[in-house]
């Protein structure tokens, strides 16, 4: 393979830094640092369907894509940020969580796990429905419900 071939094949696809993550359009976009000092503005970032993330640039990393090989066509696939990333899980489980601690876990004993530091919101232009082979329990801080 020549130089010129193997150089080009090297820009298809490449780890890059992340920051001025931008939400607030149609699609997310970010800047994205394709080579020590070279940045690209207004990438195109690439979300799975259902889920939404604004991840925290302070070491945020993703994997830069040219589409047809063109580095003035740039996408990013989902970013990553290791140090806010939730660990410990077991084979098979989900989540989905935050910067601050709040998480939801679909675990792998069949439990759903949701934490969050202040309140949850559950709304529904219909009824709400709790169904249970077993017991269900409701307690309040106060120890009354209203």
């Amino acid at each position: 393979m020549d130089h010129d071939t193997a150089g080009k094949l090297r820009g298809l696809m490449r780890r890059c830094s992340i920051r001025n993550v931008r939400d607030d359009g149609e699609m997310q976009t970010c800047s994205v640092e394709v080579a020590d000092g070279i940045w690209r503005d207004d990438v195109e970032v690439i979300m799975p369907f259902g889920f939404a993330a604004h991840v925290p640039a302070d070491g945020a990393l993703g994997i830069v894509l040219a589409i047809g090989g063109d580095e003035g066509d740039l996408v990013v696939l989902p970013i990553a940020n290791p140090s806010t990333r939730m660990g410990g899980l077991k084979e098979g489980e989900t989540a989905m969580y935050n910067r601050y601690g709040e998480k939801m876990l679909l675990s792998a004993t069949g439990n759903v796990d949701l934490n969050a530091a202040a309140q949850v919101t559950v709304k529904g232009a219909g009824s709400v429905n709790v169904e249970s082979a077993g017991s269900v329990s409701l307690k309040a801080g106060s120890g009354k419900l209203e």
